[in-house]
């Protein structure tokens, strides 16, 4: 109204100036006709100008928007790390006697299980020892069995110190056959737990010392995956935190573990806290030696708002989404931290849980753009276009926008 209102005035001051030349212009013996032609054509021109004007100053593009709420979502605390992969339990074998081998049972890296023999020394000798240990005893034994039997016939046959001696004769002789077979054992490798053998540094007929390794045995079922964390998380880290390991041998595939230990004090040289976590590795496929990358979990209940990425608008440093309020878009400055790898990110300020933030179309929208909110099937669970004035939903049913995400 106000645009017709002035068009009008405009075209009658016209009119009277016109009329006012032409009275001025003309003879005052000539006919006044022609001055009604001039008024005519600018009566005619206000009549037919005006709805156009009306019509052009009524219309007003509506932009058509997809949206998406503003969620909450709880995020864990999470570190990410690199370390390594260690057995647990291990242990270097060697036999306790200096002998020829006379047998390995196992191949390199073959499984074991606790007390199976893995290799054997010639024993010879000490079996010798040993045959000569058992007969000695079995000769004091049968000696006092019949000094027994003849004290019972004879109590007075032979003197208390005597039976003694020969008592003792039997400790003596039972003595020096138990430590004859103990020695036995030094001539053999027994497997003191489940676990692998790495390769064999000796092969049947070498003659090994005392005490020099000849295999070692690592226990890998649970494996134990070392690293470190920074020292300003140390008040963070604590035994029982959920792990998630991947190593490069297996791509993607996520082996879970717990923390089993963390250091009391930071390391000086590094100025890290050393942690452990204990994995489950029955199939054996975690070795000791991989390196692994590691996720700690220090919490799960961190609660963060998220915005989708295609949101976001940059403008050199600044960042800006363009908020829904009533049948407008409002231009919303935004501060954010990490994406979440899956087309959201963080906002820590400028928005709050429920906002509705535009998410297609965002090209064409200005200051107080008024827009048509329409349903973007691949976010229909998350936005939540009912909370929205009725003034700007409309058309819920149409197809979805084909505007490329900003």
């Amino acid at each position: 109204m106000f645009i017709q209102t002035m068009f009008t005035q405009i075209v009658t001051k016209r009119a009277r100036s016109a009329c006012d030349i032409s009275f001025k212009s003309q003879p005052h013996n000539l006919p006044k006709a022609p001055l009604i032609a001039p008024l005519t054509f600018l009566l005619a021109s206000l009549f037919t100008l005006t709805p156009i004007a009306v019509s052009a100053a009524d219309k007003i593009d509506v932009i058509p928007v997809t949206v998406e709420a503003i969620q909450e979502t709880a995020f864990a605390d999470i570190v990410n790390e690199v370390g390594k992969i260690n057995a647990i339990d291990s242990a270097i074998l060697n036999f306790n006697a200096s002998e020829k081998i006379s047998a390995i049972h196992f191949s390199n890296g073959d499984k074991v299980t606790k007390g199976q023999v893995i290799a054997e020394q010639d024993n010879t000798k000490a079996k010798a020892d040993l045959d000569k240990a058992k007969s000695t005893l079995a000769l004091a034994k049968t000696k006092l069995e019949r000094i027994e039997d003849l004290l019972i016939k004879e109590p007075f046959a032979l003197s208390k110190q005597d039976v003694d001696e020969l008592r003792e004769n039997v400790n003596l002789a039972d003595a020096d056959f138990r430590q004859k077979q103990a020695t036995m054992n030094d001539y053999l490798i027994k497997a003191p737990f489940d676990g692998q053998l790495t390769s064999f540094s000796q092969s049947i007929g070498s003659q090994i010392g005392a005490g020099t390794a000849l295999v070692t045995l690592y226990s890998l079922n649970p494996v134990e995956v070392r690293y470190a964390i920074s020292q300003k998380d140390l008040g963070k880290a604590q035994k029982g935190q959920k792990v998630n390991v991947t190593v490069e041998a297996y791509g993607n595939k996520v082996f879970n573990g717990l923390v089993n230990y963390v250091a009391p004090a930071v390391d000086e040289s590094s100025g890290r806290v050393e942690v452990h976590a204990a994995l489950d590795n029955p199939e054996f496929k975690l070795a000791p030696g991989m390196f692994a990358n590691i996720k700690q979990f220090y919490s799960n209940d961190i609660k963060h708002l998220l915005v989708p990425q295609n949101s976001i608008i940059a403008n050199n440093d600044e960042r800006f989404v363009w908020l829904v309020r009533g049948d407008s878009a409002v231009k919303q400055v935004v501060k954010l931290a990490q994406n979440t790898n899956d087309g959201y990110a963080v906002v820590t300020e400028g928005l709050a849980e429920g906002d509705l933030v535009v998410k297609t179309g965002m090209q064409n929208l200005k200051a107080d753009s008024k827009i048509k909110v329409i349903r973007d099937k691949s976010a229909a669970d998350k936005a939540t276009v009912s909370s929205v004035n009725s003034g700007a939903v409309e058309a819920l049913s149409a197809e979805p926008s084909t505007e490329g995400a900003e």
